[in-house]
């Protein structure tokens, strides 16, 4: 091997292409004099430039997977801002069949009408309530008849809801009605022992109004208007 030529600016070379290295450059490889033999300098050379070009490629296939984790990244946060929409949009149709499935109607001066249909758990109960209450209080009504015609099935837990919404309609100054309770459910309910006593029940939302003007002496009042038959 030839002696080592062109110390100082060889090791300059290699010196700068190991700082670009450090500062995530690894394209400025050592200059290479190919015409010129071989010195123990050259295998330090090489040695660089083959270093800096794996860790170029080490680099490269790093910011590839990045690039494809951000992609992944991108598309789940997409995916799950859909699905955010979608969870939104399922929850204003539920709030929108639970005010449909829960209307307040003023039949009367002070009465207001709650026809319930479906299913009536712990959750909806407490929309009830809230939902109850609130129309009582800003209507100072008196009288609130329950129709559960469109409740299907009535069981113990059932039952227990509509007691706690007609003691809460009661603390508020208003007398509760249940109306349309059906032949099957009143059968069921006998059959499993639930006490319905503190429940004032009619049989037709008509029969709760008829009641309730009754009770507000408003009959011979009314006269006048088209007959409750």
């Amino acid at each position: 091997m030839s002696e080592i030529r062109d110390v100082e600016p060889r090791l300059e070379a290699i010196e700068n292409s190991l700082a670009a290295a450090a500062a995530g450059i690894f394209h400025e490889k050592v200059p290479l004099d190919e015409n010129s033999p071989l010195d123990a300098l050259s295998a330090v050379e090489h040695g660089v430039n083959l270093m800096l070009e794996d860790i170029g490629k080490l680099r490269e296939r790093d910011a590839e997977r990045n690039r494809q984790l951000q992609q992944m990244l991108e598309l789940t946060q997409a995916q799950t801002r859909e699905l955010e929409q979608a969870l939104e949009t399922i929850h204003n149709q539920q709030r929108s069949i639970a005010e449909l499935s829960t209307p307040i109607l003023q039949l009367w001066e002070d009465v207001l009408a709650m026809p319930i249909i479906g299913v009536v758990d712990t959750r909806r109960s407490l929309d009830i309530m809230e939902k109850l209450l609130t129309e009582v209080s800003e209507r100072q009504s008196r009288y609130v008849i329950l129709d559960i015609t469109g409740v299907e099935v009535v069981d113990t837990k059932t039952a227990d809801h509509f007691i706690k919404v007609t003691q809460a309609a009661r603390l508020l100054g208003a007398t509760c009605i249940v109306s349309g309770i059906r032949p099957a459910v009143a059968q069921t309910l006998v059959e499993i022992g639930v006490d319905m006593s503190a429940i004032e029940t009619v049989s037709t939302m008509k029969d709760g109004l008829r009641e309730c003007l009754r009770r507000m002496g408003r009959i011979r009042a009314a006269a006048g208007a088209p007959a409750i038959a």
